[in-house]
């Protein structure tokens, strides 16, 4: 699965918990060899890296202190409108401001991380690679 111009694809994972982020950064390598895979801390450091760098696709935490996944993810659409957002939450996707309004791709229960993220993340990158190549 290549990315944009035939290189690897970039995963950027936000998350404030450096023991979930790495955990989650970690499983994508292994279920993904060819992606380049990124990480943030905080959304300032993101939305750096998405200005810096061409990034595929952002994991996002939907939750935590200052700019949440929510509205983490309105900023990162609107210096990256290319980019992919995931959002992730333990909690549930919010009634009135679903991620998806909001401009993400998908939301992923935390509790189904396992099941579910890679599945989403494989459709999103042949969903990818089948635009590129109509055009």
């Amino acid at each position: 699965m290549n990315a944009r111009y035939g290189r690897s694809p970039v995963v950027l994972v936000v998350h404030g918990h450096h023991a979930v982020r790495r955990a989650l950064c970690e499983r994508i390598r292994a279920s993904f060899a060819n992606f380049q895979v990124l990480e943030a801390s905080a959304i300032d450091d993101a939305l750096y890296m998405v200005e810096a760098e061409h990034i595929d696709v952002v994991l996002i935490d939907g939750e935590g202190s200052g700019i949440n996944g929510l509205k983490g993810t309105r900023a990162i659409l609107e210096r990256a409108p290319t980019t992919s957002v995931i959002v992730m939450s333990s909690h549930g996707e919010p009634a009135g401001s679903s991620a998806a309004s909001l401009g993400a791709m998908a939301f992923v229960s935390k509790r189904a991380i396992g099941s579910e993220l890679m599945q989403v993340l494989q459709d999103l990158m042949k969903e990818r690679e089948a635009k590129q190549r109509g055009r």
